[in-house]
């Protein structure tokens, strides 16, 4: 029986992460086995390889060595003959023939010893370096098979082995995109100003959500500055009356301030419940956790003592236990009866033990706000953490460190995603709570959604779309074209600046009693608009069971993308890309 988890921190430890990477050594095994990798094959050849390197380490130290001798033999000769040149007519004859002998003495050497010598060792460097390639190219080669069977979908399967009531989409549909609009009332606003680099959409107990980065463009300023450097003449007095002139002069400075874009990229995640469906609240993380000696702590108690004895202007009533109000500080919430209902005793007991642990997991550094049945949630984690999931990261040349690099990324994927959802996990009410049999769009056919025309566009990069004279960031939006079964074709909009360039001149007063037209040069930003129309085939119809292997899943992929004519896959769309010119 499948169980809810309600600690979620003590589930990790315990059972999660010791499972999570008994299932991604399973899995990477079981794709070494299908690929057939002949592994103490491998094993060898980097052996050989890593001795190799040591040996190419060792002569290119002696190459050094030997070259630092053969530069300062070649010195000592030029100075010893150079000193001859000067001084043979005043030296004694017996000091000149010692220098000369010395100076006929170093060439010898260095023309039968050590440029044989460096030689040599030039020789066995290449050689080396030609045999260690071959060793590389012969171990890809032994790899490649199991190179070639990583796929967009490891990460989220070995995910769903690991915790049974989690569920991922195998792209970001209409349908999920449909039922977080109707059933939970997601304001599609959000993303009229952002572009999506990337979203995972599924359920938790049946309930969706979508981890996204978004990219925005905030129009900022940036400061430009100017000078003049001005001359002038005085006449002066010197004491005893006698006039002469000087000279004078003085840079004069100026600034410009013009608007200028500003792009950032955020992760988050939304949720949607129908649990407590009125409630509002805003938590945003504030370090206390873990500090609940400091003055802060006791200052924001107080503050929440207060807040909740004012009857006359706060509907804010606090609970009892008071280390989960402030650590856990809510006070903006607009029902206090349906926050009681989601935040349990067990659940203030488990988020409490998860914002003061940042060993096991991240501790508090996510924000999380409820707006009506929407949950976000902005983890701090996820920020530097690209989980796009591109298997290309996991191709390697060496088995051991292949499996070592798949594993060990894996369970840092795992890790930042689990301790993402966490905070949702806290809440018994959100397991508790299933969305009914059929809500709308359930029947609805699996195609895909704007957000993931946006992703798989900013997947294929700006350069594919942009303005020709664009030369900033772009925000990436998609407008569907046509739809014809599993096939679509989207205008992609890349939305930037090109930059014209001005002069302004600010009038600074100089020490020579007049204005001055002080230039600043500054960059004026002014939009413009590139176009790209990208064409998609839905992986829809592939009928997959507990017998199908990943070769005939890639097989599937390489027909399908041929027939096409497609050059990218991912997360089950291939596509293909045609610029357009503006006019």
């Amino acid at each position: 029986m499948i169980h809810d988890i309600y600690d979620p921190l003590t589930e990790y430890d315990n059972t999660f992460r010791s499972r999570f990477r008994e299932i991604a050594e399973q899995t990477f095994d079981e794709l070494a086995k299908e690929g057939q990798v002949d592994v103490n094959a491998n094993l060898l050849t980097c052996q050989k390889k890593e001795l190799e390197e040591g040996i190419l380490k060792t002569v290119k130290t002696h190459l050094a060595r030997w070259n630092f001798l053969c530069y300062t033999a070649w010195i000592v000769a030029v100075i010893s003959l150079s000193i001859l040149a000067f001084r043979f007519s005043s030296w004694p004859v017996w000091l000149s023939v010692i220098v000369g002998i010395i100076a006929v003495a170093v060439i010898v050497v260095m023309i039968w010893k050590v440029h044989p010598k460096i030689k040599a060792l030039k020789g066995d460097s290449s050689s080396l370096e030609v045999k260690i390639a071959k060793l590389e190219q012969e171990a890809w080669d032994q790899m490649k098979a199991l190179n070639e069977l990583y796929d967009w979908d490891v990460l989220s399967r070995m995910m769903c082995k690991t915790v049974p009531r989690l569920e991922f989409d195998p792209y970001f549909t209409e349908q999920r995109l449909a039922d977080l609009q109707n059933t939970y009332h997601w304001d599609n606003s959000f993303s009229q100003e952002r572009s999506v680099v990337y979203s995972h959409s599924g359920l938790i107990n049946g309930n969706p959500f979508v981890i996204c980065r978004t990219k925005k463009m905030n129009m900022g300023e940036k400061t430009y500055t100017g000078s003049l450097t001005i001359h002038w003449t005085t006449i002066e007095h010197d004491s005893d009356g006698n006039s002469y002139t000087k000279d004078h002069s003085e840079t004069l400075r100026a600034e410009v301030t013009a608007p200028y874009p500003e792009y950032y990229e955020k992760t988050r995640v939304f949720y949607g419940n129908t649990a407590a469906p009125d409630l509002i609240f805003n938590r945003r993380k504030e370090g206390l956790a873990g500090n609940e000696k400091s003055l802060a702590y006791k200052w924001t108690r107080r503050e929440l003592r207060k807040k909740s004895q004012d009857l006359k202007n706060s509907d804010y009533a606090m609970m009892t236990n008071e280390e989960f109000e402030v650590l856990f500080n809510t006070s903006d919430r607009n029902n206090n009866q349906q926050f009681a209902l989601l935040f349990t005793p067990l659940a203030q007991e488990s988020m409490l033990a998860l914002l003061r642990d940042d060993k096991i997991g991240y501790g508090d550094d996510f924000s999380f706000s409820k707006q009506g049945m929407i949950n976000v949630i902005i983890p701090d984690h996820l920020q530097d953490i690209n989980i796009d999931l591109n298997p290309s990261q996991f191709i390697h040349y060496d088995y051991n460190k292949a499996k070592e690099n798949f594993v060990a990324t894996n369970a840092k994927y795992f890790r930042a995603v689990y301790f993402a959802l966490a905070p949702l996990l806290c809440v018994p009410a959100y397991q508790q709570i299933r969305p009914q049999e059929a809500i709308y769009g359930r029947d609805m056919q699996k195609h895909s959604s704007f957000w993931e025309h946006e992703a798989l566009a900013n997947f294929w990069g700006k350069d594919h779309f942009k303005h020709p004279d664009c030369v900033t960031d772009c925000i990436l939006k998609t407008d569907l074209f046509s739809h014809d079964d599993d096939e679509v074709s989207v205008i992609v909009y890349a939305y930037g600046y090109k930059v014209e360039k001005r002069t302004t001149y600010i009038q600074k007063y100089g020490g020579d009693g007049k204005y001055h037209n002080v230039p600043v040069d500054w960059d004026e930003y002014i939009p413009v608009t590139g176009f790209g129309q990208m064409d998609m085939k839905e992986d829809n119809k592939f009928e997959e069971n507990q017998n199908t292997t990943q070769k005939q899943r890639l097989q599937h992929i390489r027909e399908l993308t041929n027939n096409f004519g497609a050059d990218i896959y991912r997360r089950h769309i291939t596509s293909k890309v045609t610029p357009i010119q503006p006019e």
